[in-house]
């Protein structure tokens, strides 16, 4: 299995120097958390988190392929619910996946989407108002729906995951 650490490395050949480092980053490790919280294996799910977006270039604006590039070339090399988890995270796929690591994927990304969007100050004080109905970052829908399906059926709070975000400044380097 690729680990955290073997993850990183890969993300940082991929992707080093481009603001979706700090992404994904940001995203394995509010993933590490979240696992933690669930009772699930942290190195698994911190290694998902940080190989989501690895064909975000090479999809070349075809959203329809976001993924399922990257579960394609880490056949062998991750479980296959994560596979699945990468293959589901954006919804323009076609995929879908229900277990627990794909829902946590896809609330890690949604969060992280909405963070980058706000600023860290301004997404927590509205994670922390929010209120079904609302919306949480202007002009994007369906992060409100990711957001609020996603906590439900992991059992989560907002309030809760607020606790778990990881530095916004130095996402981990890694945990072993």
């Amino acid at each position: 299995m690729l680990t955290a650490a073997e993850a990183r490395d890969l993300l940082d050949r991929r992707l080093g120097g481009t603001r979706l480092v700090r992404h994904c980053l940001f995203v394995g490790d509010l993933m590490a958390a979240l696992a933690k919280r669930l009772g699930a294996p942290a190195e698994l799910w911190r290694a998902t988190g940080y190989c989501h977006d690895l064909d975000y270039f090479a999809v070349d604006g075809d959203w329809s392929r976001h993924g399922l590039i990257t579960a394609g070339a880490l056949a062998g090399r991750l479980p296959e619910d994560a596979l699945e988890a990468i293959a589901a995270h954006d919804h323009r796929t076609g995929c879908t996946a229900a277990t627990p690591l794909a829902d946590g994927l896809k609330l890690a990304d949604a969060l992280a989407v909405a963070e980058e969007a706000l600023g860290r100050s301004v997404f927590v004080t509205r994670l922390l108002q929010y209120v079904p109905g609302d919306t949480l970052v202007a002009g994007r829908p369906w992060l409100d729906t990711i957001i609020g399906q996603t906590t439900a059926r992991l059992g989560l709070e907002l309030i809760e995951i607020t606790t778990m975000l990881p530095n916004s400044e130095e996402p981990e380097r890694d945990r072993r």
